[in-house]
């Protein structure tokens, strides 16, 4: 059941204009949230197959071996699990299969931004589990989830007890004061008996992570490229893929992967939506992605200052990325 589809709150008008904003500022930037359509999905998907790519593997390895405790530290026997940014849902499995098999009642809130990418997953997920109740949001995190409180509130055969999922360090993508904000208003819906499951990747070194943003199959370079392609497509660009090349390095001091695309020439864009075409230096670029990665402390701080208390962490036995059972601050206000 989808109880919420705003479907076109990122597609024509609001894509466009945020390409037209971020080609005329000085350092030319593009959001990575539009890395996400059809074809971007898919990339992504056989990007988290590649072997440089640990932090899917990773974060599956910890969710086997913790399913068990945080199942335990639910203390319910039913469950509403809400995921922000489900995609395909497979990690998401590893949940719901225990959950399934082990407690009364589970119902599954997937919110996603791409319509076909939730319709898939929640047709696949109902094939497997033929009594799981799914109710799909196709929306931003925010709304979705503002919008899966009101649903709640109306059906009372739904848990009560809220599990809240973010997975695959997508948190990254938020500088830290963007990351602490967001997570500050997604517990304004929790009430104090929820919690929150959200993965993190941490600091590691520095070969490693450039690695895994330069497969050597070029998966990423094309997940970035993506970006580009999907501007001609749905706004009757212009851009010559074969004319810019995907960059991304760790930035030590700042702690984050950044990714570009880098133009290889002189060159102007047009662009027909938006009725304007853009100039590229030779070396010039746009830059599509940071991803954060975090120290023990800046994880702590992070949760701090976010209005949230941990009380779980899972983490591998390299320590290189990290699972957080989140739980609100006793006394902090709901929305």
């Amino acid at each position: 059941m989808l109880i919420y589809n705003n479907q076109h709150f990122m597609v024509n008008n609001e894509f466009a204009n945020a390409v037209q904003k971020g080609l005329n500022d000085k350092q030319k930037h593009l959001s990575p949230k539009f890395f996400y359509d059809k074809i971007g999905s898919k990339l992504f998907e056989e990007i988290c197959n590649q072997p440089e790519y640990y932090l899917n593997r990773i974060e599956s390895q910890i969710l086997t071996t913790s399913v068990s405790e945080i199942m335990n530290t639910l203390k319910e026997k039913e469950i509403s699990v809400i995921e922000l940014g489900n995609g395909n849902s497979v990690k998401t499995r590893i949940l719901l299969k225990r959950f399934h098999a082990n407690l009364n009642k589970v119902c599954y809130f997937p919110i996603d931004v791409s319509l076909k990418m939730l319709k898939k997953s929640m047709k696949d997920l109902s094939t497997e589990y033929k009594d799981l109740e799914i109710f799909g949001t196709c929306s931003d995190y925010v709304s979705g989830l503002r919008k899966v409180n009101e649903f709640m509130k109306m059906k009372n055969k739904i848990p009560q007890k809220k599990l809240l999922i973010f997975l695959g360090s997508s948190i990254g993508n938020f500088d830290p004061q963007q990351a602490k904000n967001f997570l500050h208003t997604l517990s304004k819906y929790m009430r104090k008996e929820d919690l929150f499951l959200i993965g993190i990747d941490l600091e590691k070194e520095k070969s490693i992570l450039d690695k895994a943003y330069n497969d050597r199959m070029g998966i990423t370079a094309k997940f970035n490229l993506n970006v580009l392609a999907r501007i001609n497509r749905e706004l009757d660009g212009e851009f010559k893929l074969a004319s810019f090349e995907h960059r991304s390095f760790y930035n030590k001091q700042k702690h984050r992967i950044e990714m570009y695309l880098e133009s290889e020439m002189d060159q102007e864009v047009k662009i027909g939506t938006i009725e304007k075409s853009f100039r590229f230096k030779k070396g010039e670029t746009i830059h599509t992605e940071n991803s954060y990665k975090y120290s023990q402390n800046a994880l702590n701080l992070l949760v701090k200052k976010s209005g949230l208390e941990m009380i779980r962490k899972f983490t591998d036995p390299k320590k290189q990325y990290a699972l957080v059972l989140l739980k609100k601050v006793s006394g902090t206000a709901k929305s």
